[in-house]
């Protein structure tokens, strides 16, 4: 333990950040405060201290942002105006107190950082909303207003002259705002987990896949579901933890999205990391970059898993007991298939990496496999893209109702998968590393890996692409942003060309 305090930021004005148009957004202000009572119930913020937030002004903002988009924000004065100004964005809701609760949001951000590195705190968690890795620019989206996590780490190098930054994303949307926002910024390490689904999921773009154009951006794309927090882990000590010993950071930030959690509102289609893998993946970035840890929240919608998770997370990062995480034998083969992908596509900028790989490939050769065939990619994601491009352009985004609310039974079921699990925790503070020939073994490329790669990813993939064609073909009213009578109206005026279904065989 640290004899420097744990640091965290709660402020409530960010709770009044409230849909006033839809009461079932799920970005909503309960999730932050939800995880502040439940970390005073934990005992967790005992002997912490609480960093006051703060409105960023906006130079600060224009780290980041252009003067146009923080007018715009500004502007939104009525309901009327928050409403009719998302009609061509991409996931977005405002309200007339949504510039105050965004600027306490990176106010909030940035104080941490500056308490860490003036060495007041060792780590620390910024509980804010809106959430920021999905803005760039002067775009606003995915229900996030301002980059915070990103305009923090500019900060940190132009204001406090930090060399290096560090930011390690595993929110199970891309960090898309993020990568815009630092791709160009040779100073920051972006490393975003992400759900993929070979381009089906959103952003539905072919930037996410792991063929990244710079060595600074680390992207691990999830075409499969249901990977477990070893998996995860295992990709940290496989790529992440090379990656960033060679990067040498002076602070790591975290965008600290939940939504990967095991039983989220994605259920059995989403990310099966249990609560104690946040911990691990904190504690583990902890061994990279001492004290300088600072986790800024994102996503994360099911109150069970998001409360449970950053529990957890905090105890990584107090170097608290921990549940014990078992490294599995086999790294999941969608998975499986993603890390060779990065090894190979990274190993020319990471010695490392191109150690870990020969070590692979030898393996192959020693069992008598064939060596494992990289680049072998897949795009579904096309048509979906040019959809949401056509909403957004004649302004005819569907502003509500985007995600069902879940049942009172698939809430229940979730509770109790979580539940079933936290009975099983056994705490200790002894985590090993796995051995070099554990990580090996966990890679090895064979029919039963291509089959459980393939068995992991076609049923969401498929669910994805089939929602789509239902959409264009008149048997769905509406998909996320797309509205049926909005885009049948369009079509039938001549302002929109009808879209097409996706197909696996050329039309006759």
């Amino acid at each position: 333990m640290s004899s420097k305090p744990f640091g965290y930021v709660y402020d409530e004005r960010m709770l009044g950040h409230e849909c006033k148009y839809d009461s079932t957004m799920a970005e909503c202000p309960k999730r932050m405060k939800l995880i502040y009572e439940r970390l005073q119930k934990d005992k967790l913020l005992d002997g912490a201290v609480k960093i006051d937030a703060r409105e960023a002004n906006d130079s600060e903002i224009r780290l980041n942002h252009p003067q146009q988009l923080i007018d715009e924000i500004v502007s939104l004065n009525s309901t009327e105006k928050c409403e009719e100004y998302c009609k061509d964005k991409e996931i977005l809701w405002t309200c007339e107190n949504t510039n105050e609760a965004a600027r306490v949001a990176i106010g909030g951000s940035i104080e941490l950082v500056k308490a860490a590195m003036e060495g007041k705190i060792h780590n620390g968690f910024a509980m804010v909303r809106p959430p920021g890795h999905h803005s760039y620019g002067k775009v606003a989206q995915g229900y996030c207003i301002f980059n915070n996590v990103a305009i923090a780490a500019k900060y940190a190098i132009e204001k406090l002259e930090v060399k290096k930054v560090a930011i390690v994303d595993f929110d199970y949307h891309a960090g898309n705002g993020t990568y815009q926002s630092v791709k160009d910024e040779s100073r920051i390490h972006l490393t975003s987990f992400h759900g993929h689904h070979f381009g089906a999921f959103w952003p539905f773009s072919r930037d996410y896949d792991y063929a990244t154009n710079s060595q600074n951006t680390l992207f691990v794309p999830l075409n499969g579901t249901m990977n477990s927090e070893g998996d995860y882990v295992s990709v940290f000590h496989h790529v992440l933890l090379p990656m960033l010993e060679q990067f040498q950071p002076e602070l790591i930030l975290i965008s600290a999205g939940f939504d990967s959690g095991y039983y989220d509102v994605m259920m059995e289609f989403g990310q099966g990391v249990k609560a104690h893998g946040y911990g691990h993946m904190a504690r583990l970035l902890s061994q990279i970059c001492p004290g300088k840890i600072l986790a800024i929240l994102e996503g994360g919608y099911h109150p069970y898993n998001y409360t449970e998770s950053a529990s957890m997370m905090v105890r990584g990062l107090l170097n608290l007991p921990l549940p014990r995480l078992d490294i599995p034998e086999r790294i999941s083969g969608a998975l499986l298939e993603t890390t060779w992908n990065i090894l190979n596509h990274h190993s020319e900028w990471y010695p490392k990496l191109g150690e870990r790989l020969k070590l692979l490939e030898h393996q192959q050769k020693e069992l008598g496999l064939p060596q494992f065939a990289f680049d072998q990619t897949m795009f579904l994601g096309e048509k979906m893209r040019k959809m949401y491009d056509d909403m957004k352009k004649h302004r005819i985004v569907r502003t509500r109702e985007w995600f069902p609310e879940m049942s009172d039974d698939q809430v229940a079921v979730c509770k109790q998968k979580i539940d079933e699990y936290i009975q099983e925790y056994e705490f200790t503070s002894e985590h090993p590393t796995p051995s070099e020939s554990q990580l090996v073994a966990q890679c090895v490329w064979d029919e039963a890996a291509r089959s459980d790669a393939f068995l992991q990813a076609i049923p969401f993939a498929t669910a994805l692409v089939q929602e789509f064609n239902a959409f264009v073909e008149g048997k769905r009213e509406n998909m996320m942003i797309c509205d049926r009578e909005l885009y049948t109206e369009a079509v039938k005026s001549g302002v929109l060309e009808a879209h097409t279904p996706i197909t696996t065989t050329r039309p006759e």
